[in-house]
């Protein structure tokens, strides 16, 4: 008999490993949790949930490279996750709700990146355009369409 569990039991025993320094099982359980959010997510563009769930676990995997002293491992799914939803704020087609909770998860993956940054040096163009992002946030300049 084949078990398969769903990507937010996958990431709970991810992060089980990762609070017992279990790296290698940690990262293989996020990346796995991160592979079946993005086949659900691709199927369901406007699910709240599964755009949370996989910003989640795409934190969950840097803060493992961070905890590792990698950070140039640990950087590249906080961009992504950025990159993701600054797409998908471009993006006219999506319905209000959703672009409401996209204006949300632009600050949670925005946030950390900011926090990264403070520890780790950047280069410049992408500091500035953080930053720009960071206070067009902060005056409230994104809006829903």
């Amino acid at each position: 008999m084949i078990i398969v569990q769903s990507w937010k039991e996958i990431v709970r025993n991810g992060n089980i490993c990762f609070d017992q320094c279990r790296w290698y099982d940690a990262e293989a359980l996020y990346n796995l949790a991160i592979e079946q959010l993005e086949v659900l997510w691709s199927a369901d563009k406007e699910n709240i949930q599964l755009m949370m769930g996989w910003i989640a676990a795409m934190h969950n995997l840097a803060s493992l490279h961070e905890e590792q002293g990698n950070a140039e491992s640990a950087i590249r799914p906080l961009m992504a996750c950025y990159k993701m939803v600054m797409t998908l704020k471009e993006d006219t087609s999506l319905a209000d709700e959703f672009r409401y909770y996209l204006i949300k998860a632009i600050r949670i993956t925005l946030m950390p990146l900011m926090e990264f940054t403070k520890k780790y040096p950047i280069c410049d163009c992408c500091k500035t355009s953080l930053e720009d992002s960071w206070h067009k946030l902060q005056s409230a300049q994104y809006v829903l369409h």
